[in-house]
């Protein structure tokens, strides 16, 4: 799973299927999982190390903190070929990710 910041540069590496050559075009979809919203993400990319880092050129107003999106790359170059499926959360800049706990959950048992 790949973590944003917010307030923080927002970019994410992950490692493609396929590496696409620097003058290939690339989309970046998000998928919102609770409401199934896509974002189309305004990019830019690089690659090095074996990674191929995005960084969000435009912080889409659905970013808010407890989001969880599903990321989808393609290369539309090569037939729109798929080169990375993932997940993706976005959190506060001061959280620590190691020893994350989801604020709103509850360890209480349910009653029926």
């Amino acid at each position: 799973m790949k973590v944003i910041k917010i307030n923080e540069i927002e970019q994410f590496n992950c490692v493609p299927r396929n590496y696409p050559s620097v003058s290939d075009e690339l989309t970046v979809t998000l998928i919102n999982e609770m409401t199934n919203e896509p974002i189309n993400l305004s990019f830019t990319f690089s690659i090095s190390d074996a990674y191929l880092t995005i960084i969000v050129n435009e912080i889409p107003n659905d970013f808010k903190s407890g989001e969880k999106y599903s990321i989808t790359i393609k290369n539309i170059t090569k037939n729109n070929y798929i080169i990375y499926l993932g997940k993706l959360m976005i959190v506060d800049e001061n959280t620590d990710i190691q020893n994350y706990e989801y604020q709103s959950q509850s360890n209480s048992r349910f009653n029926y």
